[in-house]
């Protein structure tokens, strides 16, 4: 077996990412990824995974399991989340799947899906104590309140960047219109999320809309960090993506081009969130569900346990 390296396979509504990793005193790190746009969501017909959407996950799954047998990693993990999770034939889905390939896959629930997020989080900066933490994926957004480093409260939004945009948008970018639907919609599903408001420590954030954005700010604005997300940052660059301004595109084209169509949808999420928070900065978290699901697994943690 190699020594010292695992693999992970994370199954989500837009990527399919494949990542190897390495143990350093308990600190993972990836040595080698492969991200995949898979787009799930859109094989979703009326509630129902198709067949085609299935078998595009089967035919990256056996793919992996080459690459694994190859570098001959014994020890990994497989999960799946709001993809296959919201679809109305996941048993029969998740059953496919381990007869086509012969590989567990572990569906998480939202509340498991959200510990790991803070997992990842708290790993990455050990010196936090209190906050809320937001993971805004392709099929769902999670949020997080954490205390005294304990997970304490969360809610699982069953929407995100990519459901948005295939509900709301006819073309590549959403008009101004179709952007003002998608905030009204996103701006009534978290108000009635049941996550506790109180003025606890700062918002951290995972995910792919999270880190481009980041990544976009670092180049638009000429920072020193990819890292620190302010929330008139957010509202200048929707209103820019919307309005189609050249500088914005350029920048969003360079940083995170799959991104182009989900972007927008993504944007609106976050700056919901923050609006009905109350926070006028984001960090991003260099970690995030793959490394707290990691974690979670090599250690053998209970999420039962750790709330209390």
């Amino acid at each position: 077996m190699a020594q010292n390296m695992y693999g992970i396979v994370d199954i989500g509504s837009n990527t399919i990412r494949f990542n190897i990793y390495t143990d350093n005193k308990n600190r993972y790190r990836v040595v080698a990824g492969k991200k995949n746009f898979a787009g799930l969501s859109a094989y979703v017909e009326e509630g129902v995974m198709t067949e085609s959407g299935t078998e595009k996950v089967i035919k990256y799954l056996n793919k992996f399991k080459r690459t694994l047998e190859d570098l001959n990693i014994k020890e990994y993990y497989i999960f799946a989340t709001a993809a296959i999770r919201n679809v109305s034939n996941s048993c029969e889905v998740m059953k496919k799947i381990q007869k086509e390939t012969g590989l567990k896959v572990n569906l998480l629930s939202g509340k498991l899906e959200s510990y790991c997020d803070l997992i990842g989080l708290l790993n990455d900066r050990p010196d936090l104590k209190d906050g809320y933490l937001i993971d805004i994926g392709g099929g769902s957004t999670e949020i997080i309140l954490f205390k005294n480093r304990t997970f304490t409260d969360y809610s699982s939004i069953p929407e995100g960047y990519l459901s948005l945009y295939k509900k709301f948008v006819k073309r590549v970018l959403p008009t101004p219109a179709e952007r003002e639907k998608i905030m009204a919609y996103v701006r009534d599903l978290v108000k009635a999320c049941p996550v506790k408001k109180e003025k606890v420590g700062g918002l951290y954030g995972v995910g792919g809309t999270i880190r481009a954005t980041g990544n976009i700010n670092q180049e638009r604005y000429g920072k020193k960090t990819n890292r620190e997300v302010q929330k008139n940052e957010v509202e200048d660059l929707l209103q820019s993506l919307v309005m189609e301004n050249s500088t914005a595109l350029h920048y969003l084209l360079q940083v995170a081009p799959e991104r182009a169509h989900t972007q927008v949808p993504g944007l609106c999420i976050l700056l919901e969130v923050m609006n009905a928070f109350s926070f006028d900065w984001l960090e991003v978290s260099r970690d995030g569900v793959r490394e707290g699901y990691l974690y979670y697994r090599k250690n053998n943690l209970r999420l039962d346990a750790l709330e209390k």
